[in-house]
């Protein structure tokens, strides 16, 4: 057993040196993308995406934008940039590692629209995906996607070898880009802050509103204009907005044991 199990890691390492030393290789753009395609097809994906969590219409500078993807899904989440609506880029904001979309449920909770966008995806041949968050601290959050599996039941086993090639492949992928050139960020009010949290949480407006001394007209404008100020169309838009600023922390979203979302 302990000479199979050396044997076994000795295979890892090796897997993993590889993985390193392709993506450290490439010197430009199109070469990280053809390793990345190939890296794909090895793991038995239709699709890649290496991206920043941003508007991707108009690209600024330092802008990861590498991918092979299905028309649709990208027509949804760059050309109408509804980037910040994804479940699956929501979900990246509160996974610690890579994970598999049919985990969804259990990182973030879906609603009707989640649902809708994972069932069109589907259709478009994204049965199931690997994504790999990708955060460095001052920079816009990004990750690496592998979807459209064809042995799905192999899913988990990819776990790994996606999350080592994903966090070098966007680095990489970072570096080629150049440096970020980003304006101020939106700052929220204390105010506004404090109701977008509670919404968070789970909490209706009333119940916002009663938690904070406000009036529930007073919660409502609150929440508008801060809508405005992120240009987000909807709650669940303005609290990945208001994570992806740095405004809100993840692990504030944990709601503490007396509180009723009054549904």
């Amino acid at each position: 057993m302990a000479g199979r199990a050396r044997l076994w890691n000795e295979c890892a390492l090796n897997l993993l040196d590889d993985i390193v030393r392709a993506i450290r290789d490439t010197e430009d753009r199109a070469q990280l993308r053809a390793v990345t395609r190939a890296f794909a097809d090895d793991l038995g994906c239709r699709y890649f995406a290496i991206l920043t969590h941003e508007d991707l219409r108009s690209p600024k500078p330092g802008t990861v934008d590498l991918r092979d993807y299905a028309d649709g899904a990208t027509r949804r989440i760059i050309a109408e940039g509804r980037y910040r609506r994804d479940p699956v880029m929501r979900g990246c904001l509160f996974a610690e590692a890579a994970f598999l979309w049919s985990n969804l449920p259990a990182i973030i909770e879906l609603d009707r629209h989640d649902r809708l966008a994972l069932e069109l995806g589907r259709r478009e041949g994204l049965n199931e995906g690997i994504t790999v968050p990708c955060a460095r601290l001052g920079a816009c959050f990004g990750s690496c996607t592998f979807a459209g599996l064809k042995r799905v039941r192999s899913a988990e086993m990819l776990l790994g070898p996606a999350q080592t090639f994903g966090t070098f492949a966007f680095q990489q992928a970072r570096r080629f880009a150049g440096p970020a050139q980003r304006g101020p960020l939106p700052r929220l009010e204390p105010r506004h802050r404090d109701c977008i949290l509670l919404a968070g949480q789970g909490l209706k407006d009333k119940l916002i509103a009663h938690r904070l001394g406000l009036t529930v007209r007073t919660v409502e404008s609150y929440m508008r204009d801060a809508r405005r100020l992120f240009g987000a169309s909807d709650r669940t838009e303005l609290l990945a907005a208001a994570i992806l600023a740095g405004e809100i922390a993840t692990d504030e979203l944990r709601p503490s044991r007396t509180v009723d979302s009054g549904r």
